[in-house]
This record gives structure tokens, C-alpha cells and sequence, in this order.
């Protein structure tokens, strides 16, 4: 009995962290359904298409620019505590110049071989004849440094202080700003208004957290130039795993849309983002609690039989709300991508079950990797995530060669299904107490997943599809209600 109560806890303190970023989830998911249907009326495939490849070149360059040391700073800020602050101003004046450097030199760098980025990032002479030109390249670039600083360096602080709610406040208005200026220059400037909104919500993103961060510590102590050998070795630990992780998954997701690019045209990378940004936009639902509550509390109690219940119990929540996430979309699928694109985006409505399918194991392995990561079993977790994007684009490259863009997505589910079996081997290994409980959550997640995508993949038997949707979101929601109310899960 004792067991279980504690098994419960960790459910509710999941469920918990899950309500906290809830509010910010569904705000980013209502301006970005608007967002988008917005960008594919006024620019088409072709626009959507050009956007995407600026979008993965941004996160390739926060990856790369914020040296992923923001688990590190978060790790640290937490052994060291507020009671010594100059410890800790050693550390974070470490963590800022190292970043404010890396960026700073990746926009000169920008500015001399501005054409060669552009024929990386794009194809050798596919802006020819289009109206971007290396301006809004630039300002693609431009944008590096401020959502480093935003994403890279103050949200770290956020969390090392355990100031989560500030950073929920801090993001919802960065949202909303973000929002209105995007579609206020794509208005105007169309296209290249786009590129630059991308700076523009950058700068929008970092304000708020300039100002709510104030909070939590002084400008002072945050912003100060200065390196300490000790912290940048304690730091670099993190950093060196997360940024290749970090950086190798749009780095390669870059190279399969260019793949995609030239072989299909731009317009197919257009309709290859429909599903990339369905995934996108559900997926801050399933892992605020994986963040906010496992790993900090992983990172504490180590590998502990606390630790195990916290890992036992993501997997079962984010495998209920992910089952549940997974057969709606599907149920919806030709309603919903005409809705939030255009009818010009209907063909990606036959990418969504590959895509979807392959979200489920993705997110039945991710609670292990962030497990890991917890644990600092950073050599876990570097061969995770490199082992799943180089699995990910080898096979998408092969299969996009076979059967055209649905080759894609099929590549990024082989993959992912291959980290789950490795985590469920690992889970079984462990003999727990609660593991055939977690086992029976994912098997019949699976089986419901899976016979919702068969169906939606052939377009047959709506009204199984509705079945399967309806009972599946109630079983869900009533057995989320009952833990909320009564602690048992």
C-alpha cells in the first residue's frame, strides 16, 4: 500500500506540472492554428516551403549559439543554491559570455559567406527568381542571438530558480506579441515579411523575459562579462552532449527537406510541414510535465525507486494524453488540414497517419532519454537522440527515393520505434513493481494508434474512426478526472 500511495504521488505531481504549462500550450496552439492558416493563404506550398528551411536554419542556429548549456546552468544553479551567490555569478557571467561570443561570431560569419549559407540552406540557386534575397537571410541569422539569450540563458534561470510560473507568464506574452507582429508583416511584406518576422518575434520573445526575470535575480548578477575555467568545465559536460544532440536533429531535418526540395520541388516541402507542424503543436502538451516534474525531480532523488516511480509515472500519463492527442487528429485529419492551411495542403492529409504513428513511439521512448538525462548518463542520452536523427534522415532520405514524400515521415517512425523497443527492454530489465501496469498502458496505447492510423491511412470506415476517438478520449479524460479528484491513477 505504501508503494502505491507513493506511485500515485508521482502521478498527481505529474498531472500537476502538466496543468501549470497547460495555459501556455493551448495559447501557443491557438495563435500558431491561426499563424499557420494565415501563412498558407497569403504565401502558398511554395512560401510555406521557403519559410520551413528559415525555421530549421533558426533552430540549428540556437542550437549551435547557445552551446545547449542551459541544462547544465539549470543542474548547477540547483547543487549550488541561492545561498552562494557568488558561486553562482561565476557560473552564469561564464554561461553569458560564452554564448554572447559563439553568436556574435556566427552573424560575422553570416556576413561573409552570406551566399554559400544561402545555397546550404536553400539549394544552389533556388532564391534566384524568388524574393528573398540575402537580407532576410541575414535577418534569419540576426534573430540567433536573441533567442539564445531568451531561450538559451534566461529560461535556464527560470528553472534552476524553480521560478516555472515566471516563465509560463514570460512566454504566453512573447506568444502574443509574436503573433500579432508575424501577421502584421507578412501582410505587408508577404513573404520576405516572414523572414524578418522571424527576427521580429525573437526580439519579442526576449522582452518579456528581460523583464519578469528581474524576479528572480538582478541584472547585475546575471549579465556580466567574465569566464571561470572550473564552471565552463562543469558546464561543458551538458553542454557537449546536448549540442550535438541538440543541433544534429535540424541539422538534419535540413538535409531531407533539401533532398525534398530537389527532388520534388519547393512546393512538396511545403506540404511536408503540415505534419512536422502538427507534431509541433501538440507535442508542448505531452512534455511540460517531462521537464517541469521528472526530470528536476530525477535530478535529485537519482537513480532511486523515487526516481523510477517519477519515470514509470511520465510514461504512463504521456502515453494516455498522447493515445488520446493521436486518434483525435487522425478522426479530424481532412477537416483539420484544410482548415488551419488551405484545400492546396489536402495531399498532406495522407502523411498524417505515417507521421502520427511514429509520434506514438516517439513519445513513449522520450521519458527515458530525459530519464537518462536526469541521472547524467550523458553518454545515454547522447547516443539516444544522435542514434534516432541519423536513423531518422538515412531512412527518410532512402524511403523519400521508393515512395515519394510519405517516405519521409515513415523514416522518422522506423526510427522512433526502434528507441521505444530499446526503452521497454531497459523498463522489463528493471523488474519494478508498477512495470506491468506501465506495460499495459503502452500495449494498448499502441493497439488503439495503430488501428486508428490503419484505418485513416486507407480512408475507410469513418464511423470505427469516430468510435475509436470518442471512447478512447473519454476512457482518457475520466481516468485524468479520477487521479485529479482522488489521487489514484
Amino acid at each position: 500500500m505504501d508503494y502505491m500511495a507513493r506511485a500515485e504521488s508521482a502521478l498527481r505531481h505529474q498531472w500537476r506540472a502538466f496543468l501549470v504549462g497547460a495555459a501556455l500550450s493551448l495559447t501557443r496552439v491557438v495563435t500558431g492554428f491561426v499563424r499557420v492558416k494565415y501563412v498558407a493563404l497569403v504565401l502558398g506550398t511554395a512560401g510555406v516551403g521557403f519559410l520551413s528551411q528559415a525555421t530549421q536554419l533558426q533552430l540549428l542556429g540556437i542550437s549551435l549559439g547557445s552551446l545547449s548549456i542551459s541544462v547544465g546552468i539549470i543542474n548547477r544553479m540547483g547543487a549550488l543554491g541561492p545561498e552562494k551567490p557568488r558561486q553562482e555569478a561565476r557560473l552564469l557571467a561564464t554561461a553569458f559570455t560564452a554564448q554572447l561570443t559563439v553568436t556574435l561570431a556566427m552573424i560575422a560569419a553570416a556576413l561573409i559567406w552570406t551566399r554559400p549559407l544561402a545555397d546550404a540552406v536553400f539549394g544552389k540557386g533556388t532564391l534566384i527568381g524568388s524574393p528573398i534575397s540575402s537580407g532576410e537571410v541575414l535577418a534569419v541569422v540576426a534573430s540567433i542571438p536573441l533567442a539564445v539569450l531568451a531561450s538559451g540563458y534566461l529560461e535556464a534561470v527560470f528553472f534552476g530558480a524553480s521560478r516555472y510560473d515566471l516563465y509560463v507568464r514570460s512566454s504566453l506574452w512573447a506568444t502574443v506579441m509574436g503573433f500579432f507582429a508575424t501577421v502584421t508583416l507578412i501582410a505587408v511584406w508577404r513573404l520576405p515579411g516572414a523572414f524578418w518576422s522571424i527576427f521580429t518575434s525573437s526580439a519579442l520573445l526576449v522582452t518579456p523575459f528581460l523583464i519578469y526575470v528581474r524576479r528572480v535575480r538582478p541584472y547585475g548578477h546575471l549579465f556580466r562579462i567574465g569566464f571561470d575555467l572550473s564552471e565552463a568545465n562543469a558546464l561543458v559536460r551538458f553542454g557537449i552532449v546536448v549540442l550535438v544532440s541538440g543541433s544534429l536533429l535540424p541539422l538534419a531535418r535540413l538535409w531531407v527537406q533539401r533532398s525534398v526540395i530537389g527532388s520534388l520541388g519547393v512546393d512538396a516541402n511545403g506540404i511536408l510541414q503540415v505534419p512536422f507542424a502538427v507534431t509541433a503543436y501538440y507535442t508542448p502538451f505531452l512534455t511540460n510535465a517531462l521537464w517541469g516534474s521528472m526530470h528536476p525531480t530525477v535530478s535529485r532523488v537519482g537513480s532511486s525507486p523515487e526516481g523510477r516511480r517519477e519515470l514509470t509515472a511520465a510514461v504512463r500519463l504521456t502515453v494516455t494524453m498522447a493515445t488520446g492527442a493521436i486518434v483525435t487528429i487522425l478522426f479530424l485529419k481532412d477537416l483539420l488540414v484544410p482548415l488551419a492551411y488551405s484545400p492546396a495542403f489536402a495531399a498532406a492529409g495522407s502523411l498524417l497517419p505515417a507521421q502520427l504513428l511514429g509520434d506514438y513511439f516517439y513519445f513513449v521512448a522520450l521519458p527515458f532519454t530525459i530519464y537518462a538525462l536526469g541521472l547524467s548518463r550523458l553518454r545515454v542520452y547522447l547516443a539516444a537522440n544522435v542514434g534516432y536523427s541519423v536513423t531518422a534522415a538515412v531512412i527518410s532520405f532512402l524511403l523519400l527515393r521508393s515512395f515519394g514524400l510519405v517516405g519521409v515521415p515513415i523514416g522518422y517512425g522506423i526510427s522512433a520505434a526502434c528507441g521505444a523497443l530499446i526503452a521497454i527492454g531497459w523498463l522489463i530489465w528493471n523488474h519494478d513493481e508498477d512495470v506491468p501496469m506501465t506495460l499495459a498502458f503502452v500495449v494498448a496505447g499502441l493497439v488503439i494508434v495503430a488501428a486508428q492510423s490503419a484505418l485513416a491511412w486507407r480512408g475507410s470506415h469513418p464511423v470505427w474512426q469516430g468510435a475509436i476517438c470518442v471512447v478512447t478520449d473519454l476512457a482518457a479524460l475520466a481516468w485524468l478526472w479520477r487521479l485529479r479528484g482522488s489521487g489514484t491513477g
